[in-house]
């Protein structure tokens, strides 16, 4: 139960932090605003005074031919907006109808030809060197971290007062192991020592989507003679690596610590009712008396994000995936399904995942067997067996793609052909 209370604290002192760097963000935003409106009133003959809430207009001739002016334009860019807005709509209803014609595919059929082609181009294996890669790239970026922390000296107390929280949880032998690489972090500081264990993590979390890239390459079947070069294989693995890293830290967020970051950001918007019934020429007097203790967001907005933030994180995992599965491999048809395969990958992973979860707990015995090396082993099987899921996805989107493209052909034929 005391582990539980620290941890507990540790994630809280964590949200508190990313909500006052929200807060401070749209705070700087709102005086960016606030300043460009001020700008925007003297061009247009308005004298503003957004502190005190008043607004006080003259000169309302050439604001009306400001207007009409205005209006005038943004006409025109709406008629331009609203071509390609409607070539976008066209094409919309036809994506919702192969996006669930997709699912009607899904058969003993299909899955049979998934299971045959995943052994035959050796996604196993294949997965096997994405996991290993994403072990070796894992270190690299812990140490990037360390590095990045030891030069701010606010995020260095930040740093200590959740390692005296995390010092109840985590055992004496790791403590002494940490306490030692930071002890020596805090005397080197070295710039160096960031940016060179930041671009080995980047290299080498791109050897992962490289080799992923090699995997799409062999379900799609592409010739070695349309294969990339490598350097473009790398500049594209290095860009999907990024992109996967910002996902992921996103993902991970959503998830973990969420729940509190999004009940401080209700308990300090609370200020917004407050606001709310107040008259506008004593705005300022409002924003200075305390917020409104019970606000209805706070009531409510917590639990409704409890219940969207693990959709959201898929969503993000998906989205992920299908990144990797149009830009990964060299070549693909262009009628090949990219997010319903994408969007079972992610079901199946977080699935799969919890399965495993429950797995280790309750029956895999590896610090008993395995000692130290245990906590090792179960995160190289966790990235083999997430590895192996979206290589499966992009599969299943493939073989699907294929029947579906070959009911077409069917279709097209006359009925004394078929």
């Amino acid at each position: 139960m005391f582990y539980l209370i620290a941890i507990h604290q540790l994630v809280e002192r964590l949200a508190e932090l990313l909500a006052n760097l929200i807060v401070a963000v749209f705070s700087w935003v709102w005086a960016l605003f606030k300043t460009l409106l001020e700008q925007l009133a003297s061009l247009f003959g308005i004298s503003l005074e957004l502190n005190r809430g008043k607004w006080q207009t003259f000169n309302h001739a050439k604001l009306k031919i400001s207007l009409e002016q205005a209006a005038e334009k943004t006409a025109d860019a709406l008629i331009v907006v609203y071509r390609h807005l409607k070539a976008i709509l066209r094409k919309i209803p036809k994506r919702i109808f192969h996006f669930f014609r997709f699912f009607l595919y899904i058969n003993w059929t299909t899955l049979k030809q998934v299971v045959i082609c995943t052994a035959e181009q050796r996604l196993n294996g294949l997965s096997a060197e994405m996991a290993y890669n994403s072990t070796l790239a894992l270190f690299p970026a812990l140490l990037s971290i360390i590095a990045a922390i030891s030069l701010s000296d606010s995020l260095q107390n930040t740093l200590q007062e959740m390692g005296t929280l995390l010092a109840v949880v985590v055992p004496q032998e790791v403590q002494v192991q940490i306490s030692t690489v930071w002890e020596r972090m805090l005397i080197t500081r070295s710039e160096e020592l960031f940016s060179f264990s930041f671009l080995v993590s980047i290299w080498l979390f791109s050897g992962v989507i490289g080799s992923a890239m090699v995997a799409l390459n062999h379900i799609h079947r592409v010739p070695k003679d349309r294969l990339r070069s490598f350097w473009e294989d790398k500049l594209i693995a290095i860009a999907l690596a990024i992109g996967t890293i910002l996902l992921l830290i996103v993902a991970c967020g959503l998830v973990f610590i969420s729940d509190v970051v999004v009940e401080i950001l209700a308990r300090k918007s609370c200020i917004l009712e407050t606001v709310g019934t107040c008259p506008l020429d004593q705005i300022k007097d409002c924003l200075e008396q305390p917020p409104v203790q019970q606000c209805l967001l706070l009531k409510t907005l917590p639990s409704t994000w409890r219940q969207l933030r693990w959709p959201i994180a898929l969503g993000i995992v998906a989205t992920n995936f299908a990144l990797i599965y149009r830009f990964g491999p060299s070549q693909r048809e262009p009628e090949t399904p990219l997010v319903p395969g994408a969007i079972l990958a992610a079901i199946l992973w977080a699935v799969i995942s919890n399965l495993f979860r429950l797995y280790v707990t309750h029956f895999g015995n590896y610090n008993i067997t395995y000692g130290a090396i245990g906590a090792f082993i179960i995160l190289l099987l966790w990235l083999y067996i997430g590895s192996l899921v979206m290589l499966i996805g992009a599969q299943v989107n493939v073989t699907v793609g294929e029947a579906m493209r070959r009911r077409k052909s069917q279709a097209s034929l006359p009925s004394s052909l078929r």
